[in-house]
């Protein structure tokens, strides 16, 4: 018996060192292993940001070009009111707001839901007020005194549609480039 436990002393003696050398390497592999996926998940963010980054910008780029496209007064010179009646330059505006909104659809993709939001109602806005100004004159006016209705009805407002959502895109932009610093 007492050989059994100087056999069993001698075993403990060894095998005890072996497993707390065995913990402490599986320890720092296991520490090793979270540390380089962390490592591997900031540059996947990075290469995202990196690919991704060009795409937003250009999005916001084109939306807000799009809010400038329809704003009254550079609507109301692309378009023109010479030798129109009210009804025709009411169609061709809202005609051009629409088109110009669906070729800028897909950018919604990259930009952020509130901005979105905004671009959608300073179009609406914009149709809202031109319909409004419409109803005012009436068909067989001509176009000109349209024009100048809605620029009347635009500069009485405090800010324009467009304005505001201009001013949401570029809060926006604003708050992607400080996120995009403090992962630097």
């Amino acid at each position: 018996m007492e050989a059994f436990i100087d056999v069993f002393g001698e075993i403990l003696q060894y095998s005890i060192p072996a497993i707390l050398v065995m913990i402490i390497v599986k320890y720092l592999n296991d520490s090793q292993i979270k540390k380089q996926k962390l490592n591997e998940g900031f540059a996947l963010k990075q290469e995202i940001i990196k690919t991704h980054l060009p795409l937003k910008l250009a999005a916001y780029e084109r939306a807000i070009l799009f809010l400038e496209r329809i704003n009254p007064e550079s609507l109301l010179m692309r378009i023109g009111t010479q030798n129109k009646n009210a009804a025709q330059l009411r169609e061709e505006l809202v005609s051009e707001i629409k088109n110009e909104y669906e070729h800028n659809l897909v950018q919604q993709l990259y930009i952020s839901h509130t901005g979105w939001q905004a671009v959608n109602y300073a179009k609406d806005e914009m149709i809202n007020i031109i319909n409004l100004s419409f109803q005012e004159v009436g068909k067989e006016v001509k176009g000109l005194e349209l024009g100048k209705i809605i620029l009347t009805k635009c500069s009485g407002l405090k800010e324009l549609p467009t304005s505001k959502a201009t001013f949401v895109l570029k809060s926006d932009i604003l708050h992607l480039f400080s996120v995009d610093q403090k992962m630097r």
